[in-house]
């Protein structure tokens, strides 16, 4: 496996940087204001999600990605895995899933902005409009062209614009390593930008005078011998769904906390299952 890197004696895990692909259902992300039509969403996108979805507003959608060049090209097509940053692009299936539930989540909490750390596939499988609302925090300066790059440093934890602490509803994580300390530093970075605190939840009234639990979303990619450290730094549990990575030799698992919310994400994954 790609496996070690060792630093003043720690033994640090290569991982695959994040997924990359588009979902359909991204191109109509959007904050929804009118309950019934939420409900609705959800159900089109849980019924895309099971592959039993007839005709929908999604469905035969084409959504392109941005790439290193910033052509409207698939994000996996024009975007070769880089040895040097170890990166190791998820499968097309894989994506799909990860990006429904993100937005399937961020509709139930009514939230919009994202943090995608480590994680530019998935950033850039948003439409420009959307990804108005997020950034991608990164060390690989390739993107820095894009607006909404962020030069990030996972040993600078929080080196950041201040303009940017307590901005975001949703973070999404997969760090370069799987060592404990690299995780503790990831985990301070995602306090400084959540919203919200993502171990205790409060309950405020929306527009409409509906309750809405608040929390700080956490989806974050490790391997399942850091199960009691996801839990122990964003209450966070593994999913069913397990992620595929055609070029990675182990199996990682995904993380969530408010687990009862993440649906889409309580299914297997049909090419784990398969073998494939």
């Amino acid at each position: 496996p790609h496996q070690l890197q060792t630093t003043n004696n720690i033994t640090l895990f290569l991982r695959p940087i994040d997924p990359s692909s588009v979902h359909p259902a991204i191109a109509s992300m959007q904050k929804v204001e009118d309950h019934d039509e939420a409900i609705r969403l959800l159900a089109e996108l849980r019924a895309i999600s099971d592959g039993s979805a007839a005709a929908s507003r999604f469905d035969k959608l084409s959504v392109t990605e941005q790439g290193r060049g910033g052509d409207d090209q698939s994000f996996i097509g024009n975007t070769p895995e880089n040895s040097n940053f170890n990166q190791y692009w998820y499968s097309s299936k894989t994506i799909e899933v990860l990006t429904t539930a993100i937005l399937e989540t961020l509709i139930l909490f009514e939230g919009k902005s994202v943090a995608f750390l480590s994680t530019p596939s998935l950033y850039f499988a948003l439409p420009e409009e959307k990804r108005k609302h997020c950034k991608v925090f990164e060390y690989d300066t390739v993107w820095q062209n894009d607006a909404g790059y962020v030069y990030y440093d996972f040993n600078k934890p929080e080196a950041l614009d201040p303009d940017l602490k307590g901005k975001f509803d949703l973070i999404v994580i997969d760090p370069p390593f799987l060592a404990h300390e690299v995780w503790r530093q990831y985990a301070k970075t995602a306090r400084f930008l959540l919203k919200h605190d993502p171990k205790n939840s409060t309950t405020t009234e929306n527009s409409n005078a509906n309750s809405i639990r608040r929390k700080g979303l956490v989806l974050g990619t490790t391997a399942s011998e850091n199960k009691d450290l996801m839990m122990e730094l964003f209450g966070a549990s593994p999913t069913t769904f397990l992620p595929v990575c055609p070029n990675l030799v182990y199996q990682f698992s995904v993380y969530v906390n408010c687990i009862d919310e993440w649906t889409t994400l309580q299914k297997p994954n049909p090419e784990v299952a398969s073998g494939s």
